[in-house]
């Protein structure tokens, strides 16, 4: 897997190039940014560089068997640590009762493997490389058994830490490392990725790449027809509640929080819109908006709908999506929620 396989973060792949070249890598990196940015990708660049069989400028070759084993994830001097649930080779031999009980976190047995592998001679290649993919969801005994591998190396070994939460790992663990963050695409480049991968139209590409906040990952595997069924779903429920009694206004609140994710999708699409509207009242280029698709619904804004107004609904939305993360009642955080925007 050579580095031109990836999409964006020149200068960090830049700087892993450049430590290659030199024999200067740190001896252990955290990679973080947004999920589906790149950061795994850059990973498996960096073990391949540094075990293929015919290496380059641009790193590994990406045809040798040492390049196609670590992109396939089975060298054996490249070992990748994940949650149980996110490791798909791991849930493929798990019956279904058995993944449902897949752990969440990295646990410390799989730490102490790792490290014991570490300890031992590379068998096929010239280092071994540890990745901790998700490297946040090591609870606290596992960071504090890792890190005495940080403060003591192996000498032939190169440790990789992958995260979107770097703030979640000990500061100790955090220090030790040498820290490259992966900054969301542009959404230019991404839409172009986006329509030359999956065949769509300039404005669905356009639409993924903005609600995908700058991850290639997420764009791609985003529906963008369930998405834009969503945005109808939400402007039809906005225009409904100006019609109804409050006793009627409860009852749909009661039943839109029995599901409380999808209640906080119903907020976050409500933020987006009202950011739409101040964009587009600031700059009137609907090509700077979330949902292009949607330009009607945010320039035909009658004159009661100003600025003010649009500010106290950002705020009231904003407040709902805190609420809801504070494990307030759903249905408390609904009803007052519909309650105020058919008031107005």
């Amino acid at each position: 897997m050579p580095f031109s396989s990836i999409i964006g973060h020149d200068r960090q792949i830049d700087i892993l190039k450049r430590a290659l070249a030199n024999n200067a890598l740190a001896h252990a990196y955290l990679f973080s940014g947004e999920q589906g940015i790149g950061k795994r990708l850059t990973a498996y660049a960096l073990a391949a560089a540094l075990n293929c069989e015919a290496p380059g400028d641009g790193g590994g070759c990406g045809v040798c068997p040492a390049c196609r084993k670590v992109s396939g994830g089975i060298h054996p001097d490249v070992r990748i640590v994940m949650p149980e649930s996110r490791d798909e080779q791991l849930l493929a031999t798990l019956s279904s009762k058995e993944a449902e009980k897949a752990s969440d976190e990295i646990k410390i047995d799989q730490i102490r493997r790792a490290q014991d592998s570490l300890s031992l001679k590379p068998s096929e290649g010239r280092k071994k490389v540890l990745i901790v993919d998700g490297a946040d969801t090591m609870n606290e005994a596992s960071q504090n058994a890792f890190l005495k591998t940080l403060e003591e190396p192996p000498g032939d070994s190169l440790i990789i830490l992958i995260t979107a939460m770097p703030q979640s790992l000990l500061p100790t663990i955090r220090s030790r490392c040498q820290a490259l963050a992966f900054q969301p695409l542009p959404r230019q480049i991404l839409a172009g990725v986006i329509r030359e991968k999956r065949g769509l139209s300039e404005d669905d590409a356009w639409f993924a790449a903005a609600l995908s906040r700058g991850s290639i990952g997420r764009a791609l595997a985003m529906d963008v027809q369930e998405e834009k069924a969503e945005r109808a779903r939400f402007v039809a429920l906005c225009e409904g509640l100006a019609g109804m009694r409050d006793d009627e206004i409860l009852a749909l609140a009661d039943g839109i929080a029995r599901d409380r994710d999808g209640f906080g999708r119903i907020i976050d699409i409500g933020i987006e819109r009202l950011r739409d509207r101040l964009v587009f009242q600031e700059t009137a280029d609907d090509r700077l908006l979330v949902f292009a698709g949607d330009v009607e619904g945010v320039e035909g804004v009658p004159p009661r709908f100003a600025r003010e107004r649009v500010l106290r609904d950002m705020e009231l939305f904003i407040q709902c999506r805190t609420l809801l993360e504070r494990r307030v009642s759903a249905l408390l955080v609904a009803e007052n929620l519909f309650l105020k925007l058919a008031r107005t």
